[in-house]
């Protein structure tokens, strides 16, 4: 597995590893820009946006700006998991990655979501595991109540 997953807004897809970074020839300038030095020949980067929680980002390379998106290690677990695979355009069944616990739950019926918005925090190995929406919609039902232990692939809520 790849350190990183680089998807770029063409649909053009990297694999990055750690020692890949290392081995850059790069510079970082005093305004927070990089120059960079790749198969002979220069590059002007710099990062003109970024959505850390969604890990995008909008990058220009010598002037020309690139939407990129990238999966770190856990987000190629929960990838493998079938969690990214739960929703279809604001309907359907939420399950939940992992087995965990609910530690608390953010909406509640008949409330209208945007994608992106925590729908509850699951707890498991430890971490807390923000599930979020990956559409707009409304919630329908809550299946699980807070403190409860949920299985993986267990139904947590319904959207529509």
């Amino acid at each position: 597995m790849a350190d990183f997953i680089v998807k770029t807004g063409e649909d053009l897809f990297f694999d990055i590893n750690k020692s890949d970074i290392e081995d850059l020839d790069i510079i970082k300038n005093e305004d927070g820009s990089y120059n960079l030095i790749y198969e002979n020949k220069s590059y002007h980067l710099s990062v003109v946006g970024s959505d850390f929680n969604n890990k995008t980002y909008t990058i220009s390379v010598n002037g020309k700006e690139i939407d990129i998106n990238i999966k770190d290690s856990l987000d190629q677990m929960l990838d493998k998991m079938g969690f990214f695979n739960n929703k279809k355009h604001g309907s359907g069944e939420i399950k939940s990655p992992m087995p965990g616990m609910v530690l608390h739950i953010d909406v509640e019926e008949g409330q209208e979501i945007e994608k992106g918005d925590t729908l509850l925090v699951l707890e498991a190995m430890k971490m807390e595991n923000l599930i979020k929406s990956h559409a707009s919609g409304t919630i329908k039902s809550i299946k699980v109540k807070q403190g409860e232990a949920v299985s993986k692939n267990q139904v947590l809520l319904v959207m529509e």
